[in-house]
């Protein structure tokens, strides 16, 4: 990753609207109170989540590995984990930082060339993003109504509109119109623009890594190993609703609405989407009936819970990976 004066800017700049957007949702929070009560939330759960969260990563390193046999190599599972813990790590800090850093620390401890792990983890992020859109589909069909009352309910009077002025089906439908008949009738001229041809490359990529996926020695168990990761992710919101007294009775549709906004959230390049995953999720909640300050205390309750296990574990991964690193240069040494 390239340390310039404009990614440090870009970086400054997200930094600076995660932190704009935290204060925003705290504003009006009794933080003495949410802390009272995040004191005596059921810890019992938040470690349970904590286990489902180091399960997906441990599922990840797997699927990871499955990508690297048909390039002729296999990586040692613990060190993959390893790799993938601090690439999670890194990229709480820096967004996109991730990518490099677990390729780094993997080509470093299995002697693997640095591309050809840049080139599987390049394939992972398109079979992530294909595995979150239809994730987003299936919310989007399964709870349009929940998301039209989230856009009525919050969205609306947050931009200055009344609930009876906003009617978001019949937007949504419009806009869905409109956008179809302006494709079509300007077609060709769209056809020769460079976002075009950007969205034509990225489709291109979709389709190849799925073929590459195909071509796998076992694809299906790539694909069990996909689902394994994101149901993990879905647990890990859903038991941390048995933390906190508020959240104990939600379930099904509440953990898919967390697990959809928690991801919209982390996709953006935000330093852990500190600040957009506690307005979303806090906000998101509402709709099932707690307040904003409990919807709130959740999303920080879930949130820290995230980071804390990221920082732990990935601390001890890189250790555990330098001390490797160190006991081969003396085995080296000694040869």
């Amino acid at each position: 990753m390239e340390f310039s004066i404009k990614n440090i800017l870009k970086f400054l700049l997200f930094l600076g609207l995660g932190l704009f957007l935290l204060a925003w949702a705290f504003k009006n929070m009794d933080l003495q109170k949410m802390f009272n009560e995040i004191k005596q939330a059921n810890f019992f759960w938040i470690l349970i989540a904590m286990i489902c969260g180091i399960l997906s990563h441990a599922a990840r390193a797997l699927r990871w590995n499955l990508l690297l046999k048909p390039l002729g190599y296999t990586a040692n599972n613990w060190n993959a984990f390893y790799a993938v813990m601090i690439g999670y790590f890194s990229n709480n800090l820096v967004p996109r930082l991730g990518e490099v850093t677990r390729c780094a620390a993997l080509a470093k401890t299995d002697r693997i060339p640095i591309e050809k792990l840049i080139g599987t983890v390049i394939t992972e992020r398109i079979v992530d993003l294909i595995l979150t859109a239809l994730i987003t589909l299936f919310i989007f069909i399964s709870q349009f109504e929940l998301l039209t009352g989230f856009y009525t309910d919050v969205i609306s009077p947050m931009l200055g509109n009344s609930k009876n002025e906003s009617n978001f089906k019949y937007i949504l439908l419009a806009g869905i119109i409109i956008i179809c008949l302006l494709v079509y009738i300007f077609r060709n001229k769209i056809k020769s623009l460079t976002i075009f041809k950007k969205v034509s490359t990225l489709l291109n990529g979709f389709v190849e890594g799925v073929k590459s996926i195909l071509k796998l020695e076992k694809p299906l168990l790539f694909i069990l190993y996909s689902l394994f990761i994101w149901s993990m992710y879905f647990a890990m919101a859903y038991f941390t609703f048995f933390a906190y007294p508020p959240t104990s009775q939600f379930g099904l549709e509440e953990g898919l609405l967390v697990l959809f906004l928690g991801t919209v959230a982390i996709i953006l390049p935000i330093p852990g989407g500190i600040g957009v995953y506690h307005k979303l999720v806090g906000l998101g909640l509402v709709l099932y009936g707690v307040t904003e300050s409990e919807g709130l205390t959740y999303a920080t309750l879930s949130h820290a819970t995230q980071m804390i296990m990221i920082f732990i574990v990935g601390l001890i991964s890189m250790v555990l990976i330098s001390l490797k690193l160190r006991k081969r240069l003396t085995v080296d040494d000694i040869l």
